[in-house]
């Protein structure tokens, strides 16, 4: 399944990439997407203090989008205007497979997903930085 159909099927409304406002919209529906499955994640956990910390920081993280990142963020359409996302749909669509393993954490296996969380957000950010300065030039 590409990408953009992967996020269209696993988020109600998920309104694509053809525009900034639905750039935007995509950000934040993939960021909330991931910190349901997150908060789901600490609702059935009680952590270790350390862990804890992780995830609160995790949460705070993908509560705001990264001003920096987003910034001038623009993905090329293709000549009808539409575009698939390209690198940064990939990224959104790993994201919100990686939310789908929230439900399958435990306390032993936290720390890993952890570290995955923070390894596909920095891919996010990248995608989104990579395809600004790819218009920029």
């Amino acid at each position: 399944m590409e990408p953009l159909e992967l996020l269209r099927a696993k988020i109600a409304g998920f309104p694509g990439y053809d525009g900034e406002h639905e750039r935007r919209l995509s950000d934040e529906y993939v960021r909330a997407y991931l910190g349901e499955a997150l908060a789901d994640l600490e609702a059935r956990h009680v952590l270790p203090d350390d862990l804890q910390q992780r995830l609160d920081d995790l949460l705070l993280r993908i509560e705001f989008a990264d001003s920096g990142a987003f910034a001038g963020h623009h993905i090329e359409a293709s000549n009808d205007g539409a575009s698939d996302g390209g690198a940064v749909a990939a990224a959104d669509a790993a994201t919100v497979e990686l939310a789908d393993r929230a439900a399958a954490v435990d306390s032993q296996s936290a720390p890993r997903y952890f570290d995955d969380v923070t390894a596909i957000l920095n891919q996010r950010d990248a995608a989104i930085r990579a395809a600004m300065l790819k218009l920029s030039r």
